[in-house]
């Protein structure tokens, strides 16, 4: 479903082997089977992928070190212009910071985390144990749908109503022609303010999560920015919390749910949306949709290519990714002194698209903001991220 899309990540700064090592400890990860990913050759034509961990081993490059780190993004941003079968994953050293780029098709955040991991060290990947969550059996659509189903009939009925809920597409206006330019934002909120927004909650908004309040003020900065927001928001969603403990596919495993927000959604509104989805099991019968559809598209070939135009009048099409914590933060070979730098940044859907990804580390929140730069400013993307950074209550004033 996402093998004509890159993911891009960039770490930093860090202690980081040789590349010789590096290469070692992907080409080990990517030998040890097609569940750990590497060793795929994807494709956009069909689904009858190969295994192939020799042709397929990540490629190492090293580059000068950056002045910033926001310099790797954009460079990465024109290779990534197309999804490369040929090389599926790129590895890049800069100085003290590591870019991974890889066909989205092969998986999303948990395989970017994992590489991360492997290259880093914090991993051995050649313990068999390492894969075994990986590996796992009935670790599929069906499994998730039988145990989130089966085990309470009641869902299927909340999951109709839900799905009654929602939002049809709304026809757009005039347009003109369009070629991608993958552009990024990335802002960070410091520990003490993310301290303090979340005693905010505790006081204000104690039932409401961080994730609806994190969506809420970015979607509230951006309009504020002057950007037109459509009113309907997409808000990902990992599938793997319905199967049982333990399964880990590092392929895709997170669904996209659209819900019409409104003009100025309160982190109340959010919140409630995506509890009752979840309480339904919409991300399973979503992903269990999307993989129909796109089997159906592959047979009829249907090609999937990016559009050639854009409305002249867009509307950003938001949508909202939380990767959490980054797992095991503390082993990670930080440089001391520096301050830590994440990035997670996503091909947008569309020229409308503007993907919203938040990490958490080191107790700051990282804030990356994938779009197209010649349908969206990015100067005014970057200020309405740095607005909700450094003083995300001025957008809270009027929550109920």
């Amino acid at each position: 479903m996402h093998s004509r899309t890159r993911i891009t990540s960039v770490i930093g700064p860090v202690h980081l082997p040789d590349d010789a090592t590096i290469a070692a400890r992907l080409r080990t990860m990517a030998e040890a089977g097609p569940h750990t990913r590497l060793g795929l050759r994807p494709s956009a034509h069909d689904n009858r992928w190969t295994f192939d961990p020799e042709s397929c081993a990540p490629e190492v490059v090293r580059l000068d070190p950056p002045t910033s780190p926001m310099e790797l993004l954009d460079s990465a941003s024109q290779v990534s212009q197309v999804s490369r079968e040929d090389r599926p994953t790129t590895v890049t050293v800069a100085g003290n910071y590591l870019r991974t780029d890889h066909n989205h098709g092969l998986g999303e955040v948990a395989l970017t985390l994992m590489m991360n991991e492997v290259i880093l060290g914090m991993i051995d990947p050649a313990d068999p144990r390492v894969w075994q969550p990986s590996r796992a059996s009935r670790s599929g659509i069906t499994t998730a749908a039988l145990r989130t189903y089966g085990s309470d009939p009641r869902r299927a009925w909340a999951l109709r109503r839900s799905l009654d809920r929602t939002p049809r597409p709304v026809p757009s206006g005039p347009v003109e022609p369009w070629t991608p330019d993958r552009t990024a934002a990335v802002v960070t909120t410091d520990p003490d303010t993310v301290r303090s927004l979340r005693t905010w909650r505790d006081q204000n908004l104690p039932s409401v999560s961080m994730y609806a309040l994190t969506a809420s003020v970015l979607h509230r900065a951006l309009a504020d920015a002057g950007l037109t927001i459509n009113p309907v928001a997409t808000v990902t969603l990992d599938a793997r919390r319905y199967l049982p403990a333990g399964r880990v596919p590092l392929g895709n495993f997170v669904s996209g749910l659209e819900f019409d927000l409104g003009a100025n959604p309160t982190p109340s509104r959010i919140n409630e949306v995506t509890s009752d989805a979840v309480a339904a099991g919409r991300p399973v019968a979503n992903l269990a949709l999307n993989t129909m559809r796109t089997r159906i598209g592959l047979r009829i070939n249907n090609s999937g290519a990016y559009p050639i135009s854009r409305p002249q009048d867009p509307q950003a099409q938001l949508l909202f990714s939380s990767i959490g914590p980054v797992p095991r933060q503390n082993q990670v070979p930080w440089l001391a002194g520096a301050s830590p730098f994440y990035s997670a940044h996503n091909d947008p859907v569309g020229p409308e698209g503007i993907t919203l990804t938040w990490a958490i580390v080191e107790g700051a929140v990282a804030t990356t903001a994938s779009f197209h730069g010649n349908v969206f400013p990015q100067a005014a993307v970057t200020a309405a991220l740095e607005c909700a950074a450094t003083d995300p209550f001025a957008f809270l004033s009027s929550v109920n």
